[in-house]
């Protein structure tokens, strides 16, 4: 019985090592892809592009609207290199596994700025994306990529100690980008180490007001030291 407990423990870890080696392994890859990704856009290579995606593969905008085939996706790239030149700056957040589509999706922010060819006019883009990826002899592609919008929000409030809050707000973070968090930063009032602040970009103002709501939020604060209700803004780009 004690041999079985022990090979029982014994495989359990290995799994649990074998999914953790994986879980790296795929975090590195889709850093690596999300590099050569940005490398062929700076330079305007459209064909290295269309290479990155499914033959099938759908690209879907902040707008809803849809482009179909990795080579339709190509020429919307090539398109746009010639109306413009900018600098595209990708921030990969995280990789998580998909039951549903069993595939991996790669999540993060864009960042895409520069000027029109034609009048030198301001270009000036941000959101975040999702990456639906597939592996295709043996190289990363992307089968589905969605982008949308992000929504900016401000909290603060009183912590009996900053170290302390900050070591819980840290912990959190599987949490906060769980619920659609791709971006935040975090100090104090000037003057007053004791007041919070901290700025975040989300998916969707339906993805923030979702997590502020969240009961367990609630004991996180606590845990963490925060001493009184924090104030919530959602802000609205114009």
């Amino acid at each position: 019985m004690k041999n079985f407990l022990f090979l029982t423990v014994l495989l359990c870890a290995t799994a649990f090592s074998n999914l953790q080696a994986q879980s790296a392994s795929n975090e590195a890859d889709m850093q690596t892809f999300a590099r050569k990704f940005m490398a062929a856009y700076n330079q305007g290579d459209h064909t290295a592009l269309q290479k990155m995606y499914m033959a099938d593969a759908v690209r879907i905008d902040q707008t809803g609207k849809e482009i179909k085939g990795a080579d339709n996706i190509a020429a919307y790239f090539a398109d746009q290199f010639r109306l413009n030149n900018a600098t595209l700056l990708l921030k990969q957040m995280e990789v998580v596994w998909s039951d549903y589509q069993h595939a991996f999706l790669s999540k993060g922010t864009y960042e895409v700025y520069g000027t029109t060819n034609v009048y030198d006019i301001k270009v000036h883009a941000t959101g975040a994306y999702e990456n639906t990826m597939l592996k295709q002899n043996g190289e990363w592609k992307i089968a589905k990529s969605v982008l949308s919008p992000l929504v900016k929000t401000l909290v603060y409030h009183q912590v009996k100690d900053f170290t302390e809050w900050k070591w819980g707000f840290e912990a959190a973070l599987p949490m906060r980008l769980a619920a659609g968090e791709r971006g935040s930063e975090y100090g104090t009032l000037n003057g007053d180490p004791n007041t919070v602040y901290v700025i975040s970009e989300w998916t969707s103002v339906e993805a923030a007001q979702s997590f502020f709501a969240n009961p367990e939020l609630e004991k996180a604060m606590q845990a963490a030291g925060v001493t009184e209700k924090p104030t919530i803004m959602i802000f609205d780009r114009k």
